[in-house]
C-alpha cells in the first residue's frame, strides 16, 4: 500500500488500519480500479464524510449516518481517513 502523493500528515491512514468502533473523516479516495471511484461516490463515500467502522471481517462494514455499507477488504486499502475523537 502506497500513501498517495500529498498525504504527508501521519494521522492519515488507510481505512483497513482502523479498529472497529473508530470514527474517521474520509480525506482521500484512491481505489485500485478507477470505476470503483464512481461506485464509492454513489454510495456516499466521498472526501469530507464522517464514517464509523463497524467491522473489518469478513467484509468491512462502515456507517455513513444511518446507512451501512459493506466493502471488500481490498477497497479499504484505497480509502484514506483521519481519526476523529468520539
Amino acid at each position: 500500500m502506497i500513501r498517495p502523493e500529498g498525504l504527508d500528515d501521519r494521522e492519515i491512514l488507510a481505512l483497513r488500519r482502523l479498529e472497529p468502533g473508530s470514527r474517521a473523516r474520509v480525506v482521500h479516495l484512491a481505489p485500485a480500479e478507477p470505476e470503483q471511484l464512481l461506485r464509492l461516490s454513489n454510495l456516499g463515500l466521498v472526501p469530507g464524510v464522517l464514517i464509523e467502522l463497524r467491522q473489518m471481517r469478513p467484509a468491512a462494514i462502515i456507517a455513513i449516518g444511518e446507512t451501512q455499507i459493506a466493502l471488500d477488504p481490498e477497497i479499504t486499502e484505497g480509502v484514506w481517513v483521519k481519526r476523529v475523537d468520539t
